[in-house]
């Protein structure tokens, strides 16, 4: 027993030397700063990386702290940050006639840092001629240039430093800031701002087309809708080329009898041919091998773009077709974007091409917050959308259903019938196809085309996930170009989510 206490005793003390040296190092360096370790870019959130990179961006992180967005760039996300240099902020105060940021209002401020935040991860691998696949938290899109190597941003904000990625994201130095575009920033004004197309100007505004091209938005419901235009401008080189020198050559070249403004005016089909609806960089042109129809704002005619090595624009039978020039062109606007075209691009009746409607692509059911976000139901199928009627419990708006186009669709179940009305079509013969897929007991449909039937479609004949083998339901033959309904009426109960119709000429 004995042995074994001097064991313990021996223990005891062997202990508390090591514990008095530990102890000892402890206290020589108490008054030393405790050694953090250095933690990594893919650590930090958005926010704390710009406060750790203060000698780069003390000035953006000013301005984040003051209008709180600072605390939106913590969450999970995931963001994407442009984010402008001290430089680019000092240059920003110069162009505004302040020396700081709290010399500008706080909600002006806010308007200024959304314009540089996306929802989504964007690496530069995914930035391509025309804008940045995600809309900003101004919800407008940020064009985007290719120079050899470099990435440039709305013609003006080089990227400097690229992919630095975060927890919740991506962030991008940028030389220059993203000034966000207010109300007079819109397609006309921006036109007329650029040198080197008066002529294409003055006949927006001698057709009584510019006023339309200044709307930014309108009144819709208890909130606003916006609008967007797509502009295929010439500029007077290309004009003075072909001995258009002046605005009166051009009307001389393609004026009829009457009112240039006249609708019916050879004129007016002149410069309305180059107006199209929607906002159409180049990268969001449709890329299906056979082309997309873009239809004018007056809905009663389109344009043709093939994406191939070039963008072919209303490419014929013969392999002529127009193009763009890609530096005079992706020119953003608050409410569309300009591009620049290398001939006259006279107004043409074009002849039938493939049209593919989406079944959500409808102006009304597009204002929603739901809209590329997240689901949504609708109960009243008489009064909830324009283009869109049903009888059914509920409609449902689906989203992220990978393969679907855009990844979302109508969804409907039970005994149900839905009919949405088309675009203007042109007279012709077509094939009518679609792409929907089944569930919950697999609904079975009859179709019907401006009220007559077409056939039935069984949903054992549906491709689950194949976009680009949509199901022909039937021919159908048009002997006027105007808009159709197409309506779907349950035969067997069942779920259904309907994605698009196409129509391709015979």
């Amino acid at each position: 027993m004995k042995n074994l206490s001097l064991k313990k005793k021996e223990s005891f003390s062997t202990f508390f030397f090591i514990l008095f040296i530990f102890l000892g190092i402890g206290l020589i360096g108490c008054n030393d700063e405790p050694q953090l370790r250095d933690r990594g870019n893919e650590e930090l959130v958005i926010t704390e990386y710009i406060i750790r990179e203060k000698d780069l961006f003390s000035e953006f992180n000013g301005v984040l702290e003051k209008t709180g967005i600072d605390n939106i760039l913590r969450l999970r996300g995931p963001y994407t940050l442009m984010a402008p240099t001290n430089d680019a902020m000092f240059a920003y105060y110069t162009s505004k006639g302040v020396s700081s940021y709290n010399e500008i209002e706080t909600e002006e401020l806010k308007n200024f840092v959304l314009n540089h935040i996306f929802k989504g991860s964007i690496g530069t691998g995914a930035i391509g001629l025309g804008a940045l696949p995600f809309k900003n938290g101004l919800n407008d899109y940020i064009a985007s240039d290719l120079q050899e190597t470099e990435i440039i941003l709305n013609k003006k904000a080089k990227i400097i430093k690229r992919d630095i990625e975060v927890s919740n994201g991506f962030i991008h130095h940028i030389d220059k800031v993203l000034e966000p575009f207010d109300d007079d920033d819109h397609i006309f004004a921006v036109l007329s701002a650029l040198e080197g197309y008066s002529i294409f100007t003055e006949g927006l505004v001698r057709a009584g087309i510019s006023d339309t091209l200044n709307d930014i938005s309108f009144p819709y419901g208890n909130t606003t809708a916006k609008v967007n235009f797509t502009l295929l401008a010439v500029p007077d080189t290309l004009y003075q080329r072909e001995g258009i020198n002046s605005i009166n050559d051009l009307i001389d070249r393609y004026g009829t009898e009457g009112e240039l403004s006249d609708t019916s005016n050879g004129f007016y089909k002149y410069m309305i041919f180059h107006c199209v609806s929607g906002i159409n960089y180049f990268s969001l042109l449709d890329t299906d091998s056979k082309g997309k129809a873009y239809y004018l704002i007056t809905n009663d005619n389109y344009i043709h773009i093939t994406v191939g090595k070039d963008y072919f624009i209303n490419k014929d039978t013969d392999g002529n077709y127009s193009a763009f020039y890609y530096e005079q062109s992706n020119i953003p606007a608050k409410n569309g974007v300009i591009h620049t075209i290398n001939n006259l691009f006279p107004n043409v009746e074009m002849a039938p091409v493939q049209i593919t409607f989406q079944t959500t692509e409808f102006f009304d059911l597009q204002q929603g917050d739901y809209y590329l976000d997240h689901y949504a139901r609708f109960y009243d199928g008489e009064n909830t959308f324009e283009g869109i009627k049903w009888d059914a419990e509920y409609l449902m708006y689906y989203f992220k259903y990978e393969p679907l186009m855009d990844h979302d669709a109508l969804s409907l179940m039970g005994h149900f019938w839905i009919e949405i009305t088309t675009p203007k079509i042109r007279k012709g013969t077509y094939n009518l196809s679609t792409f929907m897929f089944w569930g919950g007991g697999n609904a079975y449909t009859a179709w019907y085309v401006d009220g007559e039937y077409l056939g039935d479609l069984d949903p054992g004949l549906g491709i689950w996930g194949d976009l680009t083998h949509p199901v022909v339901v039937g021919e159908v033959t048009f002997t006027e170009t105007k808009s159709h309904t197409i309506r779907l009426q349950t035969l067997i109960p069942g779920g259904m989510w309907w994605d698009f119709i196409r129509f391709e000429p015979k």
